[in-house]
């Protein structure tokens, strides 16, 4: 039975859980280090250049909107599993489908942070840009 180490704490719950959550997590963290490299990216550019503009800044945006998606999709496909899978057994005891649940949970729970942490960054990332448009700084 898949369970989470209870005397596991901080990092090493999060790895757990992580690893438990399935391969959707890999995709959901996969879209939260494209928005950080093009965070990154853009930041680098306003510091080096003087012209700076919004494009591709939205992709930050597309990127935390798809591990949404993915975290709930994972959700989905999880479920249509397990019910498949106690359709098949003949006897299932109510903690197996209660773990189930919770294990089905991890990868939504993963894709919400991820979109919260990535949705900050593009906010602070356009309003950085916005601020150092030339347009922005006459006087």
């Amino acid at each position: 039975m898949i369970e989470l180490d209870r005397t596991e704490t901080g990092f090493g719950y999060l790895v757990q859980a992580y690893k438990i959550g399935g391969p959707f997590m890999h995709w959901i963290t996969l879209f939260g280090l494209l928005a950080m490299a093009v965070a990154v990216w853009k930041i680098i550019a306003v510091f080096s250049k003087k012209q700076v503009d919004l494009k591709l800044v939205g992709l930050i945006k597309i990127a935390a909107s798809l591990a949404l998606a993915t975290g709930f999709l994972s959700q989905l496909v999880g479920i249509v599993q397990a019910l498949e899978a106690i359709k098949a057994a003949a006897d299932v005891s109510p903690q197996i489908v209660m773990t189930g649940a919770i294990v089905s949970f991890y990868a939504p729970v993963w894709g919400l942070f991820v979109f919260i942490f990535c949705m900050i960054i593009y906010a602070a990332v356009r309003e950085l840009i916005k601020s150092k448009r030339p347009e922005n700084n006459k006087q």
